[in-house]
């Protein structure tokens, strides 16, 4: 199993893939971005080889409210704030926010690690901020063990 890390990301170049092939793909699969993040990972592969070039990273983006305290917006929320900020329709976004026990953001995260994604870049959406900062550290030790 691959490495997977949670930190601070250096300034990049990010490219975003949304193309007619990954809405007809999408389609297919659900509103999960899991398949096209395996299949673009393949193709990032194969053009960076072509070029002489490392593998870059593949990151991907969450935001997360976890834990249990009163004071966090729900998933419905967040993903209502996340749809209306990028016009995508709600139920496309609705599994993006990282919400709950580090455990379900862990198995949430291993996913995306397991499709091909090697860094993840996430926002904290509400609540105390240093809990938030300790519940993303306990995600990241469940993710490496």
């Amino acid at each position: 199993m691959g490495t997977f890390e949670i930190g601070v990301i250096l300034p990049g170049i990010a490219v975003q893939q949304r193309d007619r092939i990954d809405l007809r793909e999408a389609a297919r699969h659900g509103p999960s971005p899991l398949p096209p993040l395996a299949r673009g990972r393949t193709r990032l592969i194969e053009l960076a080889a072509e070029q002489t070039r490392p593998t870059p990273f593949i990151a991907i983006g969450a935001t997360s409210a976890l834990g249990t305290a009163t004071d966090l917006p729900s998933r419905e929320e967040i993903a209502a704030g996340i749809s209306s900020a990028y016009a995508r329709p709600l139920a496309e976004v609705t599994d993006i926010p990282l919400t709950g026990h580090p455990k379900e953001a862990a198995d949430k995260l291993a996913a995306y690690r397991d499709a091909g994604a090697t860094s993840a870049i996430i926002g904290i959406s509400g609540g105390d901020w240093r809990a938030q900062v300790d519940l993303l550290a306990a995600t990241r030790h469940l993710l490496q063990h």
